[in-house]
């Protein structure tokens, strides 16, 4: 007898697009609907989404492709949601009504109000004494409390600073008639009209705002900065019970059966199930994420320990370092008018045989690990009366690999996990041959590029679908993801020497840049 065969939603909210796909219980893809996000840039530093217009977007992607698909909503037996992390939004418990637009994590407004906490004498004796713990406990926590620092794009930084700034929302927050979430927190909440305030382990590990190492919120922290926990959701299982979606939003019931964030649905959808696997997601930024296994890393040099996912008793920690320009620099090329589109940015970048002595440091929103300046500027250094639009093109698509072999190196010396002979790469940049082939020499690595490329929807579907039933373990999923590249490296560390060394001597000159 022939079974049924069953559907699974799965939206990614990313930075630049919202997109759903439908799939199948061959992880096939069925029906696709997609959006540009609407990402507003009201002054220099700061990054919003206005909730209303998210809303209007996530609910008009499904319904497409649920349409494109050729079903009806009562055939989706769950959905999954993927969302780019650290990104809030406070709302009031009662109305429902924000109090602001989603700030969102690479909004850098705060970044003033992290130098004075990271150098006040305060912050000072907190990491001390947490060393001083560390010394005679030995526990994990301890020590990473003693080396970590705030940025800009922890969500207890920004969160603080709107309680400092917002005498509305400070005032509501201590009256408990503020709610705070990320993303799919309010998501979730719309989609059961107020029934569940929830979020999964992934996402609230990202925000600062809570301690992996003993899996709860970390009330050193939130109470250093003055955070509330009761405006706070509950935290689940990333595969778990999240409500029904009501009638109303799209004609029937859907279970919510997992969220999860963008990055750890990737890895998940890349089948890193292994310590040691490794995978690049290069979309508006770049994010390399390594499976340290069940044990978190330390925080250092930009390198911060997440919360993969969690199902059940297992427990799977990553270790993250991101950079926030990939592909922002393809859109600024764009722009430019060096090539007409991304498909045809390898021809052009072929076209000459470097870079012509060009260096381009892609720094829109500073510096991110392991360099850590946010007030670094985007710059081109190295222009001749000889340089043409291929050579800045180039040195464009170089800078963009410099900054993966920079994020590879450094979480291979913090992680003290060994690394798999293998990349994984997704994300729309990762359909540039060149940057994947440079990359691959530079590291003397196999690159791994799948067939699908869209990692984070193809992650949450495979979480929805195991919360479920769909599939009754990871082994299944392994044989459903399917390669489309394999980048072997070639010689090229020879030639490219000096022009690293170049490339070094420009990024320190565009440091220090922008007053903060």
């Amino acid at each position: 007898m022939a079974t049924k065969e069953v559907f699974i939603a799965a939206i990614d909210i990313g930075t630049t697009t919202i997109r759903c796909h439908i799939y199948n219980d061959k992880a096939e893809l069925k029906g696709s609907g997609t959006q540009k996000m609407q990402v507003h840039r009201p002054a220099h530093g700061r990054v919003e989404i206005e909730p209303d217009s998210l809303w209007k977007q996530f609910t008009s992607v499904v319904k497409e492709a649920i349409t494109d698909a050729g079903l009806v909503a009562a055939q989706i037996i769950a959905m999954g949601i993927s969302t780019l992390r650290a990104t809030f939004l406070t709302w009031n418990r009662e109305t429902g009504e924000p109090y602001h637009n989603f700030i969102c994590w690479n909004d850098t407004r705060a970044e003033k109000y992290v130098e004075d906490i990271n150098r006040s004498l305060s912050f000072k004796g907190l990491q001390k004494g947490s060393k001083f713990l560390h010394f005679f406990s030995r526990m994990r926590r301890f020590e990473a409390g003693g080396v970590f620092t705030f940025t800009s794009q922890h969500v207890s930084i920004r969160l603080s600073f709107v309680l400092e700034n917002m005498p509305e929302v400070k005032k509501d927050a201590l009256n408990n008639k503020l709610v705070f979430g990320t993303i799919e927190t309010w998501l979730v909440w719309k989609l059961t009209k107020g029934k569940v305030h929830a979020t999964d382990v992934s996402n609230i590990s990202a925000t600062g705002l809570y301690d992996m190492y003993k899996n709860d919120w970390n009330t050193i922290h939130t109470g250093y900065l003055g955070i509330p926990l009761n405006i706070m959701p509950e935290v689940k299982d990333t595969s778990d019970d999240y409500g029904l979606c009501d009638p109303e939003v799209f004609g029937a019931p859907i279970p919510i059966k997992a969220v999860v964030g963008d990055q750890s649905s990737a890895s998940f959808g890349q089948c890193c199930f292994q310590e040691g696997d490794i995978k690049v997601t290069m979309g508006t930024g770049t994010f390399l994420i390594l499976n340290t296994g069940s044990r978190p890393c330390l925080p250092c040099n930009g390198v911060y320990p997440i919360v993969g996912w969690k199902l059940g008793k297992e427990t799977v920690y990553l270790l993250e370092c991101n950079d926030s320009d990939a592909g922002t620099v393809i859109e600024w090329s764009l722009k430019m008018g060096f090539y007409e589109d991304p498909g045809k940015s390898v021809e052009v970048v072929n076209s000459v045989e470097d870079s012509g002595g060009v260096c381009f440091v892609p720094a829109f929103h500073g510096l991110q690990s392991p360099i850590n300046d946010f007030s670094a500027c985007c710059c081109l250094m190295g222009l001749k009366p000889t340089t043409t639009p291929a050579h800045i093109a180039r040195a464009a698509l170089e800078a963009i690999a410099f900054r993966v072999v920079q994020l590879y190196n450094i979480a291979k010396t913090q992680s003290g996990t060994k690394l798999r002979p293998i990349i994984r790469f997704d994300g729309g940049v990762s359909n540039n041959d060149f940057i994947l082939q440079l990359v691959s020499s530079l590291l003397v690595q196999k690159i791994d590029r799948p067939q699908n490329l869209d990692m984070s929807c193809l992650g949450v579907a495979f979480l929805a679908g195991l919360g479920a039933g769909v599939w009754k373990s990871k082994e299944e999923l392994v044989s459903l993801r399917v390669s489309q590249t394999i980048f072997d490296p070639r010689p090229a560390l020879e030639s490219y020497e000096p022009i690293c060394k170049e490339w070094m001597k420009a990024v320190r000159r565009s440091q220090g840049w922008y007053a903060t």
